[in-house]
């Protein structure tokens, strides 16, 4: 691969909130390992502007349209003004938070040479249930037959896209990653009073947007299909009868589908250390910042 092609491009529509922007740029450059091997793409509107960056580590471009485009417009804009082999959806309202990151999502890529899996990390928020932030390559996109929908105003491109991996799973064919110490703050939450950090939709949109995904399940039914044939060569006829009568895409979301790729740090840490290191670590992966200051509370009363 050339030194100048980037391995990943990170996708980030954004719009009026240059603060926040500004703080994923800086988080992301504070803990990415090999910051020359990304790029980040910014969907702007044209009525818009991004705030001025200061000097960072790796490339930022700008790709400019017409406001009002709907959230998979915006990916789809961005995704075509990229040159990364893999691609990551995000937001511009999270706060990077697991020095070398990128380390583990390249662990993960490189235990599948024909590059069909899809990678997510945690957002503290929704972590292992859905892929909030998924990383997926160019070759998987293709055979996917794309991103997602431009119809999707907000919700449902993250269940779009794993939905057809959730089915290859129904059938013993796991190509999930779910990083749970690649942390990725998401930052749109409400606190509630019991669960603690929690993502709130929109109601309106969410109703708009999820007629939208029930009536794609047949297009992720063949998609799933396309995927296990690249995978294994040939169509197991049982397998895919398995796939076509799939009714149900939240009834897939079961443990188990998808392969939990811990850091090896964690994994090497022995005893009281590792204990500690592991409990802490649950704790930010269930409720972040907040998480941790309610397990020292507990643990001081």
């Amino acid at each position: 691969m050339s030194s100048s092609r980037p391995e990943l491009s990170i996708l980030v529509p954004t719009r009026g909130r240059a603060e926040s922007l500004l703080r994923f740029l800086l988080s992301l450059a504070a803990t990415t390992s090999r910051p020359a091997a990304i790029e980040v793409v910014l969907a702007v509107d044209s009525d818009d502007a991004p705030p001025p960056l200061p000097k960072l580590p790796f490339e930022v471009k700008t790709h400019f349209g017409p406001p009002g485009r709907t959230m998979g417009e915006l990916n789809a804009a961005a995704c075509s003004a990229s040159r990364g082999d893999f691609i990551m959806l995000m937001n511009d309202d999270v706060i990077v938070r697991s020095r070398g990151w990128d380390r583990l999502v390249r662990r993960a890529i490189r235990r599948f040479p024909d590059r069909l899996v899809l990678v997510h990390v945690n957002d503290t928020l929704i972590r292992d249930h859905l892929c909030v932030f998924p990383i997926l390559s160019r070759t998987c996109i293709e055979v996917l037959g794309g991103l997602a929908s431009p119809e999707y105003e907000r919700y449902r491109i993250d269940d779009h896209l794993q939905d057809p991996f959730d089915m290859l799973a129904r059938v013993g064919v796991r190509r999930t990653v779910y990083l749970p110490d690649a942390i990725f703050e998401h930052r749109n939450s409400v606190n509630h009073p019991e669960a603690g950090a929690v993502y709130e939709s929109d109601p309106a949109i969410l109703k708009r947007d999820a007629p939208r995904f029930e009536a794609a399940l047949p297009e992720r039914k063949a998609a799933a299909v396309r995927l296990l044939e690249r995978i294994e060569g040939r169509l197991d006829p049982a397998k895919v009868a398995i796939l076509e009568s799939i009714d149900d895409s939240f009834a897939l979301r079961v443990p188990g589908r998808q392969i939990v790729l811990r850091s090896p740090l964690v994994k090497r840490l022995p005893g009281i250390a590792g204990a500690i290191l592991n409990r802490l670590a649950a704790c930010y992966r269930r409720g972040g910042a907040a998480g941790l200051v309610k397990a020292a509370i507990r643990r001081a009363t």
